[in-house]
C-alpha cells in the first residue's frame, strides 16, 4: 500500500471532519407545508425520546405536534398513498391538543409506529413552553 502525499492526507482529514461535523449530523430535508424547525424535548416514563432539533406544526387553537429530526413525511420523503396504509415513521413524535378545557396528548412508543401508544398521556398542565403530565413532558421552543 502506498503512502499518501501531504495534500491527500489533508483531503482525507477534511472529508472525515465534514462527514462527522454537527452541521451534517442533522438531516436537512424539506418539511410539509405549515411545519417549521424548532427545538423540542419529549420525555415519556423517564425516557428522553426527542431532545434538541425537531419539526413542529401549530394548529389554530394551540394544538401542536412535534417530530424528531429524522422523521419522514408522505409526499416528500416517500410516496403519499393517501390512505394511511403506506405511512412511515423514522423518529418519535407527539401530539398535544385541547380537549374541552383540558390539555391532553399522545405519541409513539417506537419510532416505527405511525399510531400513538395505547391510550393517551392523560391531563397535561402547561409549564412555560412545556406541557407536563404524570409520566410525560413535551416542550417546544420555536
Amino acid at each position: 500500500m502506498g503512502r499518501l502525499s501531504a495534500g491527500s492526507t489533508i483531503a482525507v482529514a477534511l472529508a472525515i471532519a465534514f462527514s462527522i461535523s454537527p452541521s451534517h449530523a442533522q438531516p436537512q430535508h424539506r418539511l410539509p407545508s405549515g411545519y417549521k424547525w424548532g427545538r423540542c424535548l419529549l420525555v415519556v416514563h423517564g425516557e428522553t425520546r426527542i431532545s434538541g432539533r425537531c419539526s413542529y406544526q401549530i394548529e389554530k387553537g394551540g394544538d401542536f405536534n412535534v417530530q424528531g429530526p429524522r422523521q419522514v413525511f408522505a409526499g416528500i420523503d416517500y410516496p403519499d398513498t393517501h390512505n394511511g396504509a403506506g405511512e412511515m415513521s423514522k423518529d418519535y413524535w407527539a401530539v398535544v391538543y385541547k380537549d374541552s378545557d383540558l390539555w391532553a396528548g399522545y405519541g409513539n412508543a417506537d419510532i416505527r409506529d405511525t399510531h400513538g401508544e395505547a391510550g393517551d398521556w392523560g391531563e397535561l398542565r402547561r409549564e412555560g413552553a412545556c406541557y407536563v403530565g404524570r409520566d410525560v413532558r413535551v416542550c417546544l421552543w420555536r
